[in-house]
């Protein structure tokens, strides 16, 4: 069941002529996103014109929604309109594994959403497992501005969460292992090891895609670390913007079956949706 957040968004000034609304707030940006990904995903296509009309926006302000959603990868826009990417049984190979800033760039305010999503659904937790990717450090920077939570004990394979969370007063446990440049992580067997003496209350996990098989990731080592994060936390919050739905990549981490929670930034396919219902998993829209 899909539970909605509450987003809040500031507009800028129209610049013309909104169609004449009475009696209704015209929802706010991240409300329009999501409404329009919905349209999108029950099949078809959207219009400017109508998407003003419903809204009670300008059509220059729906014309920017759409830019924004192109931009993330999320529809391509058209002659007065957009068209979505994912109907039908469309899936994505990812084969290479791109730098981890360009990764923090993509849709980043999405990120940015889930991260403050994903920092009130734990709030008062205490032992907490912090996987490597952007979307957890993002979560992990949340939760350290959040301010002091004695409670919490942080573990993580990342030293760039590691240093964010410790620099906040937080306690933080790591493991040795070999550590991934480009990443800044810790794996290998030692890491695994290390991680497998452990119990965590939840585990925020990342990955590289989601199809109705499961979750992937790039790297096999750092799927192993991965691993014991899942199979070692009372719930387990999948972290995951939605430009990853219906990805795929080198490694199958888990079965959508073990997933407790999913926090993302829009409403999922309505087939990877009716999936997710099938497995019990929780829905957060942030």
């Amino acid at each position: 069941m899909i539970q909605p957040e509450q987003m809040i968004a500031t507009e800028p000034p129209e610049t013309e002529a909104s169609p004449a609304v009475t009696g209704t707030a015209r929802p706010p940006a991240p409300a329009r996103m999501i409404r329009i990904l919905e349209r999108l995903n029950e099949g078809g296509s959207v219009s400017v014109s109508g998407l003003a009309q419903e809204f009670g926006v300008s059509d220059m302000t729906v014309r920017r929604d759409l830019a924004e959603l192109e931009l993330d990868g999320l529809l391509e826009r058209v002659h007065g309109g957009a068209i979505g990417l994912t109907r039908g049984p469309l899936t994505v190979i990812d084969d290479i594994e791109p730098a981890f800033e360009a990764r923090a760039r993509q849709n980043a305010d999405g990120k940015t959403r889930i991260a403050l999503a994903a920092a009130r659904h734990v709030a008062g937790r205490n032992a907490l497992a912090f996987v490597l990717g952007t979307t957890v450090l993002a979560a992990a920077r949340a939760i350290a501005a959040a301010g002091a939570q004695p409670q919490i004990r942080a573990f993580t394979n990342s030293l760039r969460a590691g240093q964010v969370i410790a620099r906040a007063g937080i306690s933080v446990y790591m493991s040795g292992g070999l550590i991934r440049a480009e990443e800044m992580s810790l794996t290998g067997k030692e890491a695994v090891d290390g991680f497998s003496r452990y119990y965590f209350d939840v585990a925020l996990l990342g990955a590289s895609g989601m199809t109705a098989e499961g979750v992937f990731d790039f790297s096999p080592e750092e799927a192993a670390v991965k691993t014991v994060f899942l199979q070692r936390s009372a719930e387990r919050v999948r972290l995951l913007d939605s430009t990853k739905f219906r990805r795929v990549s080198t490694v199958l981490i888990a079965s959508l079956a073990q997933i407790s929670t999913l926090i993302t930034d829009a409403p999922p396919p309505p087939d990877l949706a009716s999936v997710l219902e099938r497995a019990g998993v929780r829905v957060i829209l942030a």
